[in-house]
């Protein structure tokens, strides 16, 4: 526990006319602002309420603020109006200071208390949801957060969906491991590669034709938000099984000053930073946020001697945070991430669909290379306690090159592949902009949040993608390193440019012990296509739609909150339907929820329960009849049943526990199968963690121990659309130890500590293979 104290002086300030950054904001946005101007003649009469939002100045998770500030500015607000002088109410009736002259007012001392890292996995707040700060238990969905604490006691710091391997409704590395970064994972039955990727309450799921896809490096990360079902009333382009909303680490007054060490197998070599500075009234903060890996993979090819496939990563983020006035907050923050990796753990299968131990790939000429960056900014004034308005911005660009090569039949012999070798250079842009307002008030009985706002989304890809010869392959007995000559036939030259433009407006309303949720939204898009391979090879098309949401909550005083809701998704889908020459039409879906969610008063725990029913139309499904590797279906339909338990068993003992039961059938499709489960969708997953700290065990040598484990099931999937073919469920489990000294941390984590060798689907004439046994050793050092 860490104590901020600071002493406010006190004389009123003359009225003063809004700073610059207000002139701004007001100046980007002024049709939104302008909904508020009604309560700014409210703005001038300043509080210690409205002060504790910026000069408590806790860390940008959303969570931190604790009871004992808000008591502490409770009764420095007590005590100032028990104890306002003359002069200060000559003041606030408009007198000048040389008429209120005579003395001036100390008030109380405001001690503002923050906590650093927080032990346990329970979280109260989120603003993923509905953008703005309401508890969890009164948000009618499911929702899962994955906080700091879990991130680092799991040792997620490879690849972004090592987070999401304890949370219900998502099924994580649906593909294998994969050591290219991308971050193929499912929500509630559907693929969620580039759908759910949202960063601060903003889209990042800019696609580019081919391989293009944004990536996360988790140690940016505070904190990862994961709401399941449909989601675009609030977000525009959230996806039918939900969005996964990444929170960036952001300056804090807390000092910080972190350096990490790593080593694991395959020659896993890594070094991370977190650096963390403001000025004594905190005013100014900046922070730096760092990472290099180096390291072999599992990837391992046959008769080579152990050539292995690599993986060569830098990320750096600095990030700036001003405050002039006490409502009023500016951060300015980018990132650059490089990427180069090489095979993934793709094995190529027998005529007959048997694994084999060959990878499809060749060590000297399978690449991805990818270098993405990123600017934005975050604008927040609050004119009082009523009225806030927000504006996110964020340009990101990606450019890639990627090299691999594809399967092309057997020879007659059942044992010669033929291949051939795929280039591409893509890039990838997406800007996007929100300004909203937010409304806190009362009428009558009821209280609102009422937030109104308009985001704007533009995602513009280009595409050359090359194609060429490569030499065959006994999948028996493999030769690599064969000469592959660079693919120089250009298939595909294509650009695509997709803008959407978003009204939206949201109630909470308030009555007694009940909630009610009411979101509306209006989205216009239009898209401009351009292919060679088209005729004609210039498409444009519009579109738009209106999505809704409506959940209503009772509040029990007891912790028990029962639920129920109705939300819709609308997607615009990027690419080519290869079958008719037109753009995707975008994805639609809605779905039917009830739920209970039980926090006990006082605590963090959070036990959660739900039911579901989801619908979607206009689906991309895995097709290697086309180019792209995806065509449209029909309609598919997703039942399934959610638990989740975030808890403190008992002091120092804290749970993780998920299971899922997901019942997933194609209900329409041009290529018929009605009736079937889609592939790769496992129709359970089940997984829990648990870990202990032993120093609650008062015994002094065993100070400092940590010690954890967790196992994962998840269930058989089918291959192919008739599904004839399954893939085998599969049991693993993990292991954690830590050891905290002043300011030294060690772990050693350890996933699937008994290398069980699995698969996590097979499709196209390839088997996954997932990810093997790792153990990493991390040494921290927090100065």
């Amino acid at each position: 526990m860490k104590a901020y104290t600071k002493t406010i002086k006190g004389h009123r300030r003359p009225l003063t006319p809004l700073t610059r950054p207000t002139r701004l904001v007001i100046a980007i946005q002024y049709a939104l602002l302008s909904l508020s101007v009604a309560g700014y003649g409210h703005a001038q009469e300043t509080s210690l309420e409205s002060a504790k939002k910026f000069q408590t100045s806790v860390p940008a998770t959303e969570d931190n603020a604790e009871s004992s500030a808000t008591e502490s500015s409770r009764s420095g607000e007590k005590a100032s109006k028990e104890k306002t002088s003359p002069t200060q109410d000559a003041t606030q009736r408009g007198e000048t200071t040389e008429s209120a002259k005579p003395s001036e007012t100390v008030l109380p001392t405001l001690v503002i208390r923050e906590k650093g890292v927080q032990e346990g996995y329970g979280v109260k707040n989120s603003m993923t949801a509905t953008k703005t700060k309401t508890p969890i238990i009164e948000v009618p969905q499911s929702i899962s957060v994955i906080n700091r604490n879990e991130l680092t006691m799991r040792g997620v710091n490879l690849n972004f969906t090592e987070a999401l391997r304890y949370v219900p409704g998502v099924v994580a590395d649906t593909l294998g491991f994969n050591g290219t970064g991308f971050e193929y994972v499912s929500m509630r039955g559907f693929n969620s590669l580039s759908t759910a990727n949202f960063r601060d309450n903003l889209s990042q799921q800019g696609r580019g034709f081919f391989f293009a896809d944004f990536i996360t490096d988790p140690y940016s990360l505070e904190r990862v938000d994961v709401l399941r079902g449909p989601t675009s009333v609030t977000f525009g382009r959230g996806d039918a099984g939900g969005i996964i909303n990444r929170v960036t680490k952001l300056p804090t007054s807390t000092p910080i000053r972190e350096v990490e060490l790593q080593y694991g197998n395959f020659d896993r070599k890594r070094i991370a930073g977190d650096f963390g500075l403001a000025n004594e009234d905190g005013t100014l903060m900046f922070r730096l946020v760092t990472s290099a890996l180096d390291t072999d993979t599992q990837v391992r090819f046959p008769n080579t001697g152990g050539d292995r496939a690599q993986i060569r990563r830098f990320y750096i983020a600095p990030s700036l945070t001003w405050r002039p006035t006490d409502r009023t907050s500016v951060t300015l923050f980018g990132d650059i991430l490089n990427n180069r990796s090489e095979a993934a753990a793709f094995y190529v299968a027998t005529p007959e669909g048997s694994p084999t131990n060959t990878l499809l790939g060749e060590p000297n000429f399978t690449r991805y290379s990818s270098d993405q960056a990123s600017f934005s900014y975050k604008l927040e004034h609050h004119f009082n306690d009523t009225f806030t308005v927000r504006q996110n911005f964020r340009f990101m660009s990606l450019d890639g090159r990627y090299r691999d090569i594809n399967p092309a039949g057997f020879a007659a012999d059942g044992r010669t592949l033929d291949r051939s070798s795929v280039a591409t250079r893509e890039r990838l842009d997406q800007t996007v902009l929100d300004t909203h307002v937010e409304a806190r008030t009362r009428t009558g009985p009821l209280n609102h949040t009422v937030l109104a706002g308009i985001d704007w989304n533009r995602v513009e890809s280009t595409l050359n993608h090359f194609i060429g010869s490569a030499p065959s392959i006994d999948i028996f007995n493999p030769v690599y390193n064969q000469p592959v000559p660079t693919p120089d036939f250009l298939f595909i030259d294509g650009n695509q440019k997709i803008d959407q433009v978003g009204f939206y407006v949201q109630d909470q309303i308030k009555f007694n012990q009940w909630v009610l949720t009411l979101s509306g939204r209006h989205d216009r898009v239009s898209s401009v296509t351009n292919v060679n391979i088209f005729d004609p090879q210039h498409n444009a098309s519009k579109d738009s739609a209106y999505t809704g949401r409506a959940g209503l909550t009772y509040l029990f005083s007891n912790g028990i909150a029962p639920y129920f809701s109705y939300s819709q998704s609308f997607l615009p889908q990027y690419g080519i339907d290869f079958f008719n020459n037109t753009p995707f039409k975008p994805a639609r879906a809605s779905q039917y929820e009830v739920g209970i969610k039980y926090q006990p008063p006082g605590t963090r725990n959070l036990f959660t329960a739900a039911l579901f029913e989801l619908t979607k139309t206009n689906v991309l499904i895995p097709d290697p009849r086309t180019p792209l590797g995806v065509s449209q279906a029909g309609e598919i339909r997703s039942r399934g049943a959610e638990v989740e338990a975030r808890t403190e068993i008992y002091r120092g003992m804290n749970l993780i526990g998920a299971f899922t039961y997901n019942d997933v059938k194609v209900t329409e499709s041009a290529t018929g199968f009605i009736g079937n489960m889609p592939v790769r969708v496992p129709n359970l997953t089940t997984s829990a963690w648990l870990d202990y700290n032993l120093g609650t065990l008062n015994v002094s040598w065993l100070k400092g121990f940590f010690i954890g484990g967790g196992v994962r099931y998840v269930g058989r999937v089918f291959n192919d659309e008739a599904n004839t073919s399954t893939t085998p469920s599969f049991t693993l489990f993990d292991a954690m130890l830590r050891y905290d000294h002043g300011p030294w941390q060690f772990l050693i984590n350890a996933n699937n500590i008994f290398d069980d060798k699995y698969y996590s689907a097979s499709t196209g004439g390839n088997f996954f293979l997932g990810t093997r046994r790792s153990v990493i050793g991390t040494l921290k050092l927090r100065f």
